[in-house]
């Protein structure tokens, strides 16, 4: 019974000397860059449009979810393909969303924030 009860003891302090198995996903911290409500115009069209980025990194323009995966993340860009084989890029500098790209339309948006634009 003492055999049982050490070798319990010693299995349970040696696991407070190791370090956790789970280790923080690096993806899951570069989606926070990513994460939020923008805004775009395009030039064509001059409408404004709302682009939000989910938790979940669930893409949506103008309030409809848009189906398909994430490809690719990094400190750069967040890329996006469409279940039509598109891909929608959003590029990041110095922390911040800075343009979308879409590769349906061949056209590179800037994102706008109207908060930084009003501090001008």
């Amino acid at each position: 019974m003492a055999g049982k009860i050490s070798s319990a003891f010693n299995a349970i302090s040696h696991s407070f000397g190791r370090k956790s198995s789970v280790r923080p996903n690096p993806a899951l911290a570069l989606a926070d860059l990513y994460r939020g409500d923008f805004n775009f115009i395009d030039n064509n069209t001059h409408r404004h449009h709302s682009l939000q980025v989910s938790p979940k990194l669930d893409i949506s323009i103008d309030g409809k979810r848009l189906p398909g995966k994430i490809v690719g993340i990094t400190t750069d860009a967040l890329t996006f393909l469409d279940h039509y084989g598109y891909e929608l890029i959003i590029t990041c500098m110095d922390g911040l969303p800075t343009t979308v790209y879409d590769e349906a339309e061949d056209e590179t948006y800037p994102i706008i924030y109207p908060e930084l634009e009003a501090e001008d």
